[in-house]
């Protein structure tokens, strides 16, 4: 059920920026309060205005209800590394949908992102197309205007423009309310002023139509079984699955996303300590023994067992191949499967850093075989 809106326009008064090693646990403006999350906050004038300043981290207006609506406000900051943007339909600090726009990627084809955030796990390395990324032309010297219109699973982002930048054709949470906050992230600092939530009036429309993209693979796999969490310890190494691998594992059944990639954090958090893993399960019945090629993508690391055997390993994390190479998923990897006639089982076990939980899988030539569930 969608709840009422709640409209917030935020003005700053003046008041003095936190110089302490921790900043204030709250700052009020105006009858609300930001609760901080962030290593610096406060406010503060700059360049004749009344500012609210932040770095590292995020602060939120936990009794706002955001719906559909407008998100606005000017920017100023340095062009260094950084990640900036607002933050709407929080239903928790770990759960909502948010922009930013990197600092340090001026007009870069990347330099605005959209993703998901969902059980602490941000996701952008899985979405990553024109429909999730875009270039945008910053300023450095004074003020960067911001607005966001978002209705029902769609939004548009403008940039120091009067089109959008971005369209957001398909929000791929499946919240539909919550509260809001802004990212200040990386070494920026950045300075926010006429910050604006509020709800869609008359004027206010959705306008940018969605990018064409690549078309989906053949013999999409459109579901898979995700097990619970374990260390990634446990199949560091490990050559041969037992039936052990499999104790005390609970299953749930996945979905793909719109661009064929199922986000493994929509069911499953990351251990606190250490890198997580999960099992991705596909039991496949042969009428006869033969070979069948598997396209997949993945991050950040696999590992791909068939009938026990261990067929494949990979890393595809954020700069691990390179200092350039970002981790993106795609179908971009193969493995030849060497089925037996009679039940076979793909077990591919999906290890998670930062940055994108993700398989995606492919079968093309599908003659003579089916998949099931156990």
């Amino acid at each position: 059920m969608r709840h009422a809106f709640t409209a917030l326009a935020v003005l700053f008064s003046p008041a003095v920026l936190a110089q302490t090693a921790s900043p204030p646990e709250e700052i009020a403006f105006a009858g609300k309060t930001w609760r901080v999350a962030a290593q610096e906050a406060g406010t503060e004038t700059y360049q004749g205005r009344q500012v609210l300043t932040v770095k590292g981290g995020r602060i939120w207006i936990d009794d706002t209800v955001f719906t559909d609506g407008v998100i606005e406000f000017d920017a100023a900051y340095e062009e260094v590394q950084g990640f900036i943007g607002p933050i709407w339909r929080a239903e928790s600090d770990g759960h909502y949908e948010e922009i930013y726009f990197r600092s340090h990627l001026n007009n870069k084809p990347d330099a605005v992102q959209y993703t998901p955030v969902e059980n602490g796990n941000s996701a952008w390395q899985i979405f990553s197309d024109g429909n999730a990324i875009a270039p945008v032309s910053q300023t450095f010297d004074g003020w960067n205007h911001v607005k966001v219109v978002i209705k029902g699973d769609k939004a548009d982002f403008y940039f120091n423009s009067d089109q959008p930048a971005l369209h957001v054709p398909d929000l791929k949470t499946d919240l539909t309310s919550g509260y809001v906050g802004l990212r200040v992230t990386g070494a920026v600092t950045a300075r926010f002023s006429n910050i604006t939530f509020r709800p869609l009036e008359d004027d206010d429309a959705i306008v940018g139509e969605a990018k064409e993209t690549k078309p989906l693979p053949e013999g999409l796999i459109k579901e898979w079984s995700v097990s619970s969490v374990f260390p990634e310890a446990e199949v560091d190494g490990l050559l041969t699955l037992t039936a052990k691998a499999e104790k005390d594992m609970e299953w749930s059944e996945l979905a793909v996303e719109t661009n064929g990639i199922a986000n493994i954090s929509k069911l499953r958090r990351r251990l606190p300590d250490g890198d997580s893993t999960v099992f991705i399960r596909l039991p496949i019945k042969s009428e006869r023994a033969q070979m069948k090629e598997l396209r997949f993508g993945y991050s950040d690391r696999v590992r791909v067992y068939l009938n026990g055997k261990r067929v494949y390993y990979g890393d595809a994390g954020w700069r691990v191949r390179d200092y350039r190479f970002l981790g993106t998923v795609g179908f971009f990897d193969s493995v030849g499967l060497d089925l037996k006639k009679g039940d076979n089982e793909l077990m591919v076990a999906v290890s998670e850093t930062f940055g994108g939980w993700a398989f995606a899988g492919a079968m093309e030539d599908q003659g003579a075989i089916s998949f099931s569930k156990k």
